[in-house]
């Protein structure tokens, strides 16, 4: 999945959080471990390893990174009685998950497979923005999770607190078609379309998942929305 799709549904995960523990702040941690794997992991991969792996799914798309932020929020709970570090893990996991990663079995268990398998990309980024740009999907995506991070946030003001609810109100709908039309293109056999550059069936599947549980997760949470 694209970026914007991970940053939304950490944020949807993020609202389901706080609200049940009622720290707004752990929205934005959440939001922040459900893009930290690719933050990690493609200028890694890309970047730096580009002559033998050339992966951007590695150590933060693993299980084992998963355990250590577990282990680590658990330190810092006990301690400070922190949830912040648990909430990266909850978003990190998130973003295995919408990844699939358990299709890719010997980065999602390293090191008990053996090591990373390389891959060859010509071009990586240059191809992964323009991916991203034309695919209707990330700009809902994008709509959505400003919206919700500038209704979490607060304390901007009332202009920006009625920009983003402006924004929530649009994005709910929109993100029933979306999922209404990628649940279709799933039907048909994941044929190439507009909704997501390059998506099979799965992807199909996956981003039709997606984009429900945040229209259930952006109503059902409207009260850490709704402007002040």
């Amino acid at each position: 999945m694209f970026v914007a799709c991970h940053l939304f549904l950490g944020l949807i995960l993020g609202l389901a959080i706080a609200g049940r523990l009622g720290d707004r702040r752990l929205i934005g941690f959440c939001a922040l471990g459900a893009v930290l794997p690719d933050l990690i992991d493609k200028p890694v991969g890309h970047i730096l390893l580009a002559g033998t792996l050339n992966s951007g799914r590695i150590f933060g798309h693993g299980l084992l990174f998963l355990a250590l932020l577990l282990m680590a929020g658990i330190v810092l709970y006990r301690r400070q009685e922190s949830f912040a570090l648990l909430a990266v893990a909850a978003g990190a996991l998130s973003h295995q998950v919408i990844d699939a990663m358990w299709a890719m079995p010997v980065t999602w268990y390293f090191p008990l497979l053996g090591p990373y398998e390389p891959y060859e990309y010509t071009g990586y980024f240059g191809g992964a923005i323009l991916a991203e740009v034309s695919s209707l999907s990330e700009w809902v995506f994008l709509a959505a999770s400003a919206g919700i991070a500038l209704a979490a946030c607060r304390g901007f003001g009332p202009g920006i607190s009625r920009l983003a609810a402006a924004l929530v109100r649009v994005s709910v709908p929109l993100l029933g078609i979306l999922a209404l039309a990628s649940l279709l293109a799933w039907a048909a056999g994941g044929p190439e379309s507009v909704l997501m550059a390059g998506a099979g069936p799965e992807d199909y599947l996956l981003l039709a998942a997606v984009a429900a549980v945040g229209v259930v997760g952006a109503i059902r949470h409207q009260d850490l929305l709704d402007a002040e």
